[in-house]
């Protein structure tokens, strides 16, 4: 495979500036094979998640070169918000990232900050994967490239955070707000209750918050059929994950195969 030039741009953040709809998953798994694969059913993005998994920063940095490699976009979700994190991921060679728990327009523009070299941002300098290790890109021009291309998703994820999602979604440079579903509904005391009102009401406040800023809207989805409703109403950004994908088809397959007891 040819290696990838920032300088041809970002196509996760092309389409969605566009209005179009993208597909992808998180991968929890520490799997270089379970990325790739991903990528070669078609994801549009993969998001790999050092949140809610074990996925240590030289797996990270493998799974992003295979993702890739397999033409699709590769993402690294973050622990927390901090501008350390962000800059090990983007050097590591993600074309962006997804930062969980922000609740506040301050934090968001911390963020976004964070992901941008200077004097656009705070980012630091240094001869990342995405230049070549500085062999293939004068650094004037990939400093410019790596700002416009970066792909930058914030998580509201809390009553707090929704509270303030008008101020958060108008931040400049944001590409994003991936609604932390799971989150929400906990912290409204509906856990995992998808319809429940009180959780819709909150759900809806943010996707117009989104939609009067330009901001997609993203949500993680527990089925096809959730994605899809959530699509027609809006939704832009939309990610299922590996490890229900996989206990799913696991659950199907012993099913249909294991000779039933009675």
């Amino acid at each position: 495979m040819a290696w990838n030039d920032i300088r041809e741009g970002n196509p996760l953040k092309e389409t969605l500036e566009i209005g179009g709809t993208v597909v992808g998953s998180f991968v929890r798994m520490s799997s270089v094979e379970v990325a790739e694969a991903c990528a070669h059913a078609g994801c549009d993005f993969i998001i790999i998640d050092m949140e809610h998994s074990p996925v240590t920063w030289e797996r990270a940095a493998a799974m992003v070169i295979a993702t890739e490699s397999a033409g699709t976009v590769p993402l690294l979700r973050v622990s927390t918000w901090s501008r350390d994190l962000i800059t090990r991921a983007l050097d590591a060679g993600a074309h962006g990232v997804m930062i969980p728990q922000v609740e506040t327009a301050a934090v968001a523009r911390s963020v976004v900050a964070a992901t941008r070299y200077g004097p656009d941002g705070t980012r630091g300098t240094a001869s990342s994967r995405r230049s070549g290790f500085g062999l293939r890109i004068p650094l004037g021009e990939y400093v410019a490239a790596a700002n416009r291309s970066v792909f930058v998703s914030v998580q509201v994820e809390s009553v707090a955070a929704v509270s303030n999602v008008e101020e958060i979604a108008g931040i400049e440079g944001l590409d994003s707000i991936f609604l932390g579903l799971s989150d929400l509904s906990v912290d409204l005391a509906v856990p995992g209750e998808w319809h429940h009102p009180r959780l819709v009401e909150q759900v809806e406040r943010v996707m117009a918050a989104c939609a009067a800023n330009d901001v997609a809207f993203g949500l993680p989805t527990p089925s096809a059929e959730f994605a899809k409703d959530y699509v027609g109403r809006g939704a832009r950004f939309i990610a299922t994950g590996d490890v229900g994908i996989f206990a799913e088809a696991m659950v199907k397959f012993v099913r249909e195969v294991k000779p039933s007891s009675g």
